[in-house]
């Protein structure tokens, strides 16, 4: 039996996750600002990630147990569409405080319990180390450096055995994934200097999201990650082809096609 720290473990990927350890009989610590009920090998512990007073309570309660981790399974995240120039300075910081310092909180305090060859996953995006799209870069930007961090954990971390992986998953149909469109179409009431491009980008939005895959096929990816003997150390999954073919253009020429589509009448 394995023992697995999740956060973000209420909805989404992160439920499809825990889900899969508990149904493999593997015991799982959930973390996430909604409350979990708890279950056979399963305990819960409502928290925000960026919370240290309340991650060290946590981390207490384990050491107090003497439970030693297999795995780190960071799946924490939100989402934002907003001008980055109108953008609310308050929900700005959030942002990064959650997708990319919370990750770091969370390994911070609880690496002193994993195992000697133990396991941390973060869960990235697709997005993370391309091109940005209008309304959507500040999200890029916080997993672009998400995907930064989770290298050069790697690195150190590989000097003392443990594995660090990153899943970069494209569109996924969570509650994350849709919120993203209506937060669009909520931007293009409330901007001042793009009411025509954001209307515009929310149906672009669509026909890039595609088809949205079930979280239980990223949960299984993350299963796999977690307990090969040699897992892959990057695992992508369900990528947008368009996002990729339109990154290897110049960026001369992405501004211009991206210019012509959102400012047409």
């Amino acid at each position: 039996m394995l023992n697995v720290l999740i956060t973000g473990a209420a909805s989404g990927i992160g439920d499809a996750v825990k889900e899969y350890f508990i149904n493999n009989n593997h015991q799982v610590y959930a973390i996430d600002v909604s409350k979990i009920n708890e279950s056979d090998n399963l305990n819960t512990y409502q928290c925000d990630i960026t919370n240290q007073t309340e991650l060290l309570k946590i981390k207490s309660e384990l050491e107090n147990k003497q439970i030693k981790l297999d795995a780190i399974i960071n799946i924490a995240g939100i989402h934002m569409m907003t001008s980055l120039v109108e953008n609310d300075h308050v929900k700005m910081k959030r942002l990064i405080d959650i997708n990319l310092c919370g990750t770091m909180l969370i390994n911070n305090t609880f690496h002193s319990l994993l195992k000697a060859e133990g396991r941390i996953i973060i869960v990235s995006s697709e997005v993370a180390g391309l091109d940005p799209m209008p309304f959507n870069g500040l999200y890029n930007v916080s997993k672009t450096a998400l995907d930064s961090y989770a290298q050069a954990l790697r690195q150190e971390l590989n000097l003392i055995n443990q594995k660090v992986i990153t899943i970069k998953p494209g569109a996924i149909a969570t509650p994350l994934c849709y919120s993203s469109v209506d937060a669009t179409n909520e931007l293009a009431k409330t901007t001042k200097l793009y009411q025509k491009q954001a209307k515009h980008f929310s149906n672009i939005m669509l026909k890039f999201m595609g088809r949205p895959i079930k979280p239980e096929k990223i949960a299984k990816i993350i299963f796999f990650a977690t307990t090969k003997k040699r897992p892959k150390l990057v695992y992508k999954k369900h990528h947008n082809l368009g996002l990729i073919l339109l990154n290897v253009l110049p960026k001369r020429l992405q501004c211009k096609i991206i210019k012509l589509l959102l400012n047409r009448k």
